[in-house]
C-alpha cells in the first residue's frame, strides 16, 4: 500500500489548499504542512483560544478545551481549537483571518554607542622570509616574527604546524594569517585583510535580529530579522520550558529551530552584502537565560523550578561547526554571560549599550515583555529583577489581542470620538500591546474604567455620548466597543472586555511592583530617578504619557524617559567589535545583584497596590 493510501485529505479554505496527512494529525499540524501558520501564544495547550477554526466537514467531537472556548452554538457550527483536535477522516477546514499568524513588526535598531575597534579575530598579511645560512630559524619562528607588531606570544596548534611547510610552498611565503586573540587559526591565500566580518545576534523570545559587522572598520553594514520559530511551541519562556519538560526531544527540536533561524539570517546578510559565509569569523549572540541555554543545547528546565537556578552563567565560546552555525569552519560563537535564571545576557547587553552603570545619578532600565527585566543602578550598586508580567502586552489572553502586525491597532485617542491608528494603515484586525495601553489609559482618564479596574455601568457616571454608546453589557460583564464592526477587517466589533482590563492590571501591576521593590531595596523614591531607559520593541513604541497615565511607569517628567530601541542588539555588536568589553560583560554578570521577587514577603502587597489605576 502506498503512503498516499494511508493518509487523509484535508482542504483548507478559503485558499482551497489541500494536504495529505496521517490520521491523528492535529489541525494545527496539518495547517502548517499547508503553509498556513496559526496563532498559538499558549504553545498548543488549548489555553489561549487563538487558533480558532471552523471544521466544515469531517468534524471531530469537541474536546474539553473546545467546550471552554466556545458556546454550544459555536460548537454546533463546527468551531474547534486547531491545536487540540485530531483529524481521523477527510475534512474541510476554514481558517479565519484572526487565527492566522502574521509577521510581527520587529525592532532592529537600538541606541548608538561608539567603541574602539578591537575584535577577537584579526587578519595580518605577511611575507615570511626564506631561511638562509645566516637566518636558519625554523618555519614557525620566522612566521611568528612577522606577527611581532600585533602579538608578543602567537600560538600555533599542532594541526596548523603540520600544514605549515605545504602552505609556505603553495603561497610562495606570502599569505594572510587569521588570528583569534593570539592564536593562529588558519592561513589564507593572498591578501584578504579587508575581508573580515562578524554577526551580532539578538535572540529574543519572539523575534531574532542579526547585524552584519565589518570587523576591520567596525561598521554595521546590514540588518536582517526573523520571527523566532520557537513561537509555535509557546509565546513565552515558561511555555517553552514546559514543552521541553513534557517532550523527550523537546530541547533538541527547539535548539534546531533557533540554529536554523540564525543560519537563515546569516545567509540573508551574506547574500545582500555579497560576503561569502567563509568571511564571517565570529558570531556574538545575546538572549535571555532560557534562549541562551536552548541555543547551546543546554538543558534549561531548572530555570522553571524554585530556586530558578540556571546551568550556565558565564559566557561561552564554542566552535561554530560544533553547534551547526554556518560561518567560517574555524569561526567562533560567543554567547554573552547571564545574570540569573530570569535575567540573561540580553540584559547584560542592555547595561553595556546604555552605559548606565558608569557615572553619577540613578538610572532605571526597563525591558517590558512577558518577562519584564528591570535594572536599577547608582554609582555604588546595581540591582535587577524579573517580573512575570504575563503575555497581555504581546496580545495573548486579550479577546481581540494580536501581535504588532499589519492591521493591529497601535494608537488610541479619545478626543470627541474614539480615534485609532493601525500598523500599515490596514483595516483594524485586533489590538497590539501599545494600543492596549493607550485604550485602557484613556478609559481610566475619561472614567469608563474606575481606579479598581472595573468597567462602569452606563448610568453610573456622566460620560459623553461618544463614549456612553460604546459601553455594552455581555454575559461576562461590561465591554467597551473600540472599533465598530463596519470599520473592521472581519466585520465584527473589536472590543475590550472586563477580563482584558484585568489582564492589563496584572501586567502593569507586576512591572510597577518590580520597580517599587528595586527602589525600596535601594532606599530611593521614584523622584530620585534621573533617567529611565525603555528597551526592546514594545518599550520603544509605547507613549510615555499613556504609560504614566496607566501607572505602568513612575510619574516623572517625560524628558527623563528615553527610548533606547533594541539595546540588546547594540550590546551584541559591541562585544563583537571590542573584545575587552567581554571582560566588562563578565564583570556585570558577576556584580549585578539579582533580587528574587518570589521570595520577598513585601512583593505581594506591593503588587496588589500597583494593580490599582492612578486617580
Amino acid at each position: 500500500m502506498s503512503n498516499i493510501d494511508q493518509t487523509i485529505k484535508i482542504i483548507f479554505q478559503p485558499e482551497g489548499r489541500a494536504v495529505h496527512v496521517l490520521p491523528g494529525t492535529t489541525i494545527f499540524e496539518a495547517a502548517g504542512k499547508a503553509g498556513i501558520v496559526l496563532e498559538t501564544p499558549c504553545g498548543g495547550k488549548g489555553a489561549c483560544g487563538k487558533c480558532r477554526v471552523t471544521v466544515v466537514s469531517g468534524r471531530p467531537e469537541p474536546t474539553d478545551a473546545d467546550r471552554e472556548a466556545f458556546s454550544d452554538g459555536e460548537l454546533r457550527s463546527g468551531w474547534r481549537l486547531a491545536c487540540q483536535n485530531r483529524l481521523t477522516e477527510a475534512a474541510v477546514v476554514e481558517v479565519p483571518q484572526d487565527a492566522r499568524f502574521f509577521g510581527q513588526k520587529i525592532l532592529v535598531d537600538g541606541i548608538k554607542r561608539d567603541v574602539a575597534i578591537n575584535p577577537t579575530f584579526r587578519k595580518i598579511f605577511v611575507t615570511v622570509p626564506e631561511p638562509t645560512l645566516e637566518d636558519a630559524r625554523c618555519d614557525l619562528d620566522r612566521l611568528k616574527g612577522c606577527l611581532a607588531d600585533v602579538t608578543t606570544n602567537p600560538i600555533a596548534r599542532l594541526p596548523l604546524i603540520r600544514t605549515l611547510p605545504r602552505l609556505l610552498d603553495e603561497h610562495n611565503n606570502e599569505f594572510t594569517v587569521v588570528l583569534e586573540n593570539d592564536e593562529i587559526i588558519t592561513i589564507e591565500k593572498g591578501d584578504t585583510t579587508g575581508a573580515c566580518h562578524g554577526v551580532a545576534i539578538d535572540i529574543g523570545t519572539t523575534s531574532v535580529v542579526g547585524i552584519l559587522v565589518d570587523l576591520v572598520t567596525g561598521e554595521s553594514k546590514l540588518t536582517a530579522s526573523r520571527m523566532n520559530p520557537q513561537v509555535s511551541r509557546g509565546d513565552d519562556v515558561v511555555s517553552r520550558l514546559s514543552y521541553i519538560s513534557e517532550n523527550e526531544h523537546g530541547l533538541q527540536e527547539l535548539h534546531e529551530r533557533i540554529i536554523g533561524c540564525v543560519n537563515e539570517i546569516v545567509a540573508e546578510l551574506c547574500e545582500k552584502a555579497s560576503v561569502p559565509p567563509e568571511q564571517i569569523y565570529e558570531l556574538a549572540a545575546v538572549g535571555n537565560t532560557t534562549m541562551n541555554h536552548i541555543f547551546l543545547a543546554v538543558d534549561p528546565r531548572k530555570v522553571a523550578q524554585a530556586p530558578f537556578a540556571a546551568v550556565l552563567r558565564e559566557a561561552a565560546n564554542v566552535n561554530a561547526s560544533d553547534i551547526g552555525i554556518s560561518i567560517n569552519p574555524f569561526g567562533n560563537v560567543y554567547t554573552s554571560p547571564n545574570i540569573a535564571g530570569f535575567v540573561g545576557g540580553d540584559t547584560v547587553a542592555v547595561i553595556l549599550a546604555t552605559g548606565m552603570i558608569h557615572g553619577d545619578g540613578v538610572r532605571l532600565a526597563i525591558d517590558i515583555g512577558t518577562n519584564g527585566e528591570l535594572v536599577l543602578a547608582t554609582k555604588d550598586r546595581v540591582i535587577s529583577c524579573s517580573t512575570a508580567a504575563g503575555p497581555a502586552f504581546e496580545g495573548a489572553r486579550i479577546q481581540h489581542g494580536m501581535r504588532a502586525a499589519g492591521g493591529a491597532i497601535d494608537k488610541v485617542v479619545f478626543n470627541k470620538a474614539v480615534r485609532v491608528t493601525t500598523i500599515a494603515d490596514a483595516p483594524p484586525r485586533g489590538i497590539c500591546g501599545t494600543g492596549l495601553i493607550d485604550s485602557v489609559a484613556e478609559m481610566v482618564r475619561t472614567g469608563v474604567v474606575d481606579y479598581t479596574g472595573r468597567i462602569i455601568d452606563v448610568g453610573e457616571a456622566e460620560l459623553p455620548d461618544f463614549l456612553k454608546r460604546r459601553v455594552v453589557e455581555s454575559e461576562a460583564g461590561n465591554e467597551f466597543v473600540l472599533v465598530d464592526a463596519d470599520k473592521t477587517d472581519n466585520g465584527k466589533n473589536i472590543v475590550l472586555t472586563q477580563r482584558d482590563v484585568r489582564e492589563v492590571q496584572l501586567a502593569k501591576g507586576a512591572m510597577r511592583a518590580g520597580i517599587q521593590i528595586l527602589l525600596s531595596v535601594m532606599g530611593l523614591a521614584a523622584d530620585d530617578i534621573d533617567e529611565v531607559y525603555l528597551a526592546g520593541a514594545f518599550g520603544n513604541f509605547i507613549r510615555r504619557s499613556m504609560a504614566k497615565q496607566l501607572g505602568l511607569l513612575p510619574d516623572i517628567p517625560s524628558e527623563r524617559i528615553a527610548f533606547v530601541g533594541n539595546a540588546a542588539a547594540t550590546g551584541a555588536r559591541m562585544v563583537l567589535a571590542a573584545r575587552e568589553l567581554r571582560a566588562e560583560a563578565e564583570k556585570i554578570s558577576k556584580e549585578v545583584e539579582y533580587i528574587e521577587l518570589a521570595g520577598r514577603p513585601d512583593f505581594q502587597q506591593e503588587f496588589m497596590s500597583s494593580m490599582l489605576f492612578p486617580t
